[in-house]
């Protein structure tokens, strides 16, 4: 399967739909009462919304664009994000990294399991000479290990199963 790249007209409608969806979740928590529902909700968009701020300091544009829409372009997977990115990426490592994401959620996604729960967690950290992108997919899957040929970062693999499938792309430049 190939996720083709979002138009900006469907990506500023994905976004909308969203940030309707998260209106009326706080909405009807205050209708019925529940104002510290209503106060988780607006809490948790609030920290999404700091984590999108802050990966943009990556300043890959690619990656960053990856980053921002594959919870739309992929929606069996509930995606999670976290970063810390105090510096940003030499650029020579945008298009890398973004196909390097794209292609191991390709990999798998046509062989989930479609009555199971499928997490994606990103964990990405940028600092001073080095980074690193944590990747790490649970649900169930049935699938070859993935492989790909690439000598711009390290890879390492920590767990790949069929339910479980963890890896993490660094760089520490000298």
């Amino acid at each position: 399967m190939t996720v083709s790249k979002l138009t900006v007209s469907e990506a500023l409608r994905y976004a909308n739909h969203d940030y309707l969806n998260q209106l009326h979740l706080i909405q009807m928590n205050l209708d019925l009462g529940r104002v510290e529902d209503a106060k988780k909700v607006i809490l948790q968009q609030s920290e999404h919304c700091k984590v999108f701020s802050n990966i943009n300091r990556l300043q890959l544009k690619n990656t960053v664009e990856w980053l921002h829409t594959v919870h739309w372009r992929y929606p069996a997977l509930q995606f999670q994000l976290s970063s810390y990115v105090q510096a940003p990426i030499r650029s020579e490592f945008d298009d890398a990294i973004a196909q390097y994401l794209e292609k191991t959620i390709i990999h798998v996604y046509d062989v989930l399991d479609p009555f199971e729960e499928h997490q994606l967690q990103l964990n990405i950290e940028a600092k001073d000479k080095e980074w690193s992108i944590t990747f790490h997919l649970n649900g169930n899957w049935r699938m070859k290990p993935f492989s790909i040929e690439q000598n711009i970062f390290e890879v390492k693999t920590y767990e790949q199963t069929d339910t479980s499938w963890k890896y993490v792309i660094h760089m520490h430049e000298e």
